[in-house]
Parts: structure tokens; C-alpha cells; sequence
């Protein structure tokens, strides 16, 4: 009798890994997040252009669309091909709050809200093979007429063509807090802020095949002051920082009101190859990264070592889990980790929904190596702890 309630204990622990995380990130976000804005993790079989979604969606022949198992975690995602030479490759165009356009403003995300301070976060990945430093990414802008496209500012996200991405805050607002351009992008009134760019060389062929949590934060400077901000992190670990910015002067007619992602290489792609996008969120809070199902370690932060001391933050309760361990390759009775190295510190940063995790898991390393890694997890004893030290 006792051996039997000793393997069913140990069946008991093995199971509760798979029953702890959502099956979809945007499942009931409105409940679970309120300071989310919008959430899409392409699970969903509605149109891309409706009530509550983008209001402008390029496919580009086929080239940019929802496909099954290229998102993160094996998920439903978008995948872009970029043919051999392509330029553009198709997009999506999303807007909020209050905006004088009506077409834009046909989806009615929060239409009756100024949003002057953002963030937004995306799922990116070149596929195996890449190369190339595809222009464009993504921009935050607000739009100022009912008559056309112009605008009061734009923070751009974009390649620096040395494998990193950029930061390029741009102002159109005269000294009187008049809007000055004429159009979209018209580049003839833009006064560029000053670009800065990110250290992680995400277009490196060093880095393909693997998925970056990219999240960008954009806040509008006070009226007349200078103290707007633009700043953008990967995997939580902070890229590039642009602050003091003067990015509408006086002008508060209209705050953030679009995003845009893009698929645009200005001197068009080396080869034809592919990237996709996932889970992307826009929020008035700091998003992170998301709640996964499967433990994926990108390869830049694996070190052949055979033991090694691993700390997650359990972000559920605000509380730090000391956590041992053992790292096995392609085991699918795992639970999902997300790795961060924040300033040489290595954190397995573990996100669940469960009431019952308060006792914490033990896991250890063994043989790590080049590729992604599953983790496989038993209980332990959960130890609180005021700091994080070096790993390596």
C-alpha cells in the first residue's frame, strides 16, 4: 500500500505541469488583462480586417498570411515570404482610440480613449538560413485628420542594417503646436529625434530560428515640455533608450493612435526566404513576455556545463522561486520557460496561472548545447529571495 501511494503521488506531480497554462494568450485577455488594448495571437479564424482587429491588412499575393504551426510554440502564426529582390511583402495596420479618420477608425478599439503613453510587444523569427536586414518593422504614430493621413509624430522600430533593430523618433509639430505635414510619411516636414540602436543582432544568421518577445514603448512628452520617451526591450532585457524627447511640442489634439507592422526591405531581400509573427499585444503597462507551453531556450544563452544554478521569477504573486534542476533535449513532458539574460544574469522566467504553485519545482542542467530545450519538472521547496545572482 505504501509503494502504491508513492507512485501515485509522483504521477500526481509529473501531471500538473500540463494543466497550469492557457491554451491561447488572448483567451478572455479583456478579463485577465485590463490594461491591455488589443491582443492577437492568430488562433482566431475571423477576418484579419473587422470590428476590433486591423483595419488594413496587405496579404501580398498570398506571401503574408496566417499559416498552422509556424507561431510560437508550434502555434498558428503569420508567415511572410519575402521573394528574391521583393521590396514590400504585405502588413498590418491597427487602430485605437480617439482617431478623426474613419476608415481607420471603423474598428473601434477603445475609440473614445487618447492613449499618450504605449506599449506594444510582438513575437519575431527568421527562419533558418537568413540573411538580411530587412528595413522596416513597425512604427507608433498618431494621426491627426478626417481628410487624409497626416501626422504629429512617429516612433519608429526599424533595422539599423547592422543586424540590430533601431530606434528613429521622428516630430512634425511646428514651435506653435501646429501639425506641419502634409500626408503620410511625408519625410520633407519630419525633424528626426535621434536614432539609437539595440545591441541583440536579431538578423545575424548567428540568431535565425529563433523567436525574440520584442516590446516597444512609446510615451508622448507633456504639452510644451521635453520628457517624451521611446525605448524598446528584447526578452526583457532593455535594447536602447531615447528619452527627453519633444515629440508633439503643444499640440494634444489626438494622442497614439496606430500601429503599423510591416514587412518592408528597401533594397529588397538577398534571397527568397521567410519570417513569421506572433502574439502581439498592445497595452498602457509594461506586457512582458508571453505565458508559454513549451520550455524553448534560445541557443545564444546555452552553455556546456553540467550543472548550474537556475533562478525563475513567478510573476503570478510577485515572488522569486530559487529553482534545480535537470534540462533534457526534445522532451515532451516539459513546461514552458522563457530565458532571459539581463545583464549576465541568466533567468528561466516561469509565468503560471495556477493556485497551487506555491510550492516551487526542483530542476538541474545537463549537457546543454546548441538548439532549444525542454524542461522537465518535479517538486521541490519554494525559497524566497531578495536579489538574483550570476549564473555562469
Amino acid at each position: 500500500m505504501h509503494t502504491k501511494l508513492t507512485l501515485l503521488s509522483i504521477t500526481i506531480l509529473l501531471l500538473i505541469p500540463f494543466d497550469i497554462f492557457p491554451k491561447g494568450e488572448c483567451d478572455n485577455w479583456q478579463i485577465e488583462h485590463p490594461d491591455w488594448i488589443f491582443c492577437d495571437d492568430f488562433e482566431s479564424d475571423d477576418p484579419m480586417v473587422k470590428r476590433g482587429r486591423y483595419f488594413e491588412y496587405g496579404d501580398n499575393n498570398g506571401d503574408f498570411v496566417v499559416q498552422e504551426g509556424v507561431g510560437f510554440n508550434n502555434s498558428r502564426g503569420m508567415q511572410v515570404v519575402f521573394q528574391q529582390g521583393e521590396v514590400g511583402a504585405g502588413g498590418m495596420k491597427l487602430a485605437f482610440g480617439r482617431n478623426p479618420n474613419s476608415y481607420m477608425n471603423k474598428q473601434q478599439i477603445s475609440p473614445d480613449r487618447d492613449f499618450r503613453e504605449i506599449y506594444y510587444r510582438m513575437y519575431l523569427k527568421m527562419e533558418k538560413g537568413w540573411q538580411g536586414n530587412p528595413a522596416k518593422l513597425s512604427r507608433a504614430t498618431v494621426f491627426t485628420s478626417a481628410a487624409d493621413w497626416r501626422q504629429a509624430m512617429i516612433a519608429h522600430l526599424w533595422s539599423d542594417g547592422k543586424d540590430h533593430l533601431l530606434i528613429d523618433p521622428a516630430s512634425c509639430v511646428n514651435s506653435i503646436g501646429e501639425v506641419e505635414c502634409v500626408g503620410y510619411n511625408d519625410f520633407d516636414h519630419l525633424s528626426w529625434l535621434g536614432n539609437k540602436s539595440g545591441k541583440t543582432p536579431i538578423f545575424n544568421s548567428e540568431y535565425d530560428d529563433t523567436w525574440f518577445c520584442i516590446e516597444h514603448h512609446v510615451k508622448l512628452n507633456d504639452p510644451g515640455e521635453s520628457n517624451g520617451i521611446q525605448e524598446f526591450w528584447i526578452d526583457d532585457s532593455l535594447e536602447a533608450r531615447r528619452e527627453n524627447l519633444n515629440f508633439t511640442g503643444t499640440y494634444t489634439e489626438y494622442a497614439i493612435n496606430a500601429i503599423f507592422f510591416e514587412n518592408y526591405w528597401n533594397s529588397g531581400s538577398i534571397k527568397e526566404q521567410r519570417r513569421y509573427f506572433d502574439n502581439i499585444v498592445v497595452s498602457t503597462k509594461r506586457i512582458g513576455c508571453a505565458d508559454t507551453g513549451v520550455a524553448i531556450i534560445p541557443r545564444r544563452y546555452l552553455h556546456n556545463q553540467s550543472s548550474q544554478q537556475i533562478y525563475v521569477r513567478y510573476f503570478k504573486k510577485q515572488s522569486v522561486l530559487k529553482l534545480y534542476g535537470t534540462i533534457f533535449p526534445n522532451n515532451d513532458k516539459c513546461v514552458i520557460i522563457h530565458v532571459c539574460n539581463c545583464k549576465g544574469i541568466m533567468l528561466l522566467q516561469y509565468r503560471c496561472s495556477a493556485k497551487d504553485m506555491a510550492n516551487g519545482y526542483t530542476i538541474s542542467t545537463t549537457s546543454l548545447a546548441q538548439g532549444a530545450y525542454f524542461i522537465s519538472v518535479n517538486s521541490g521547496t519554494r525559497n524566497h529571495l531578495t536579489s538574483v545572482s550570476t549564473v555562469f
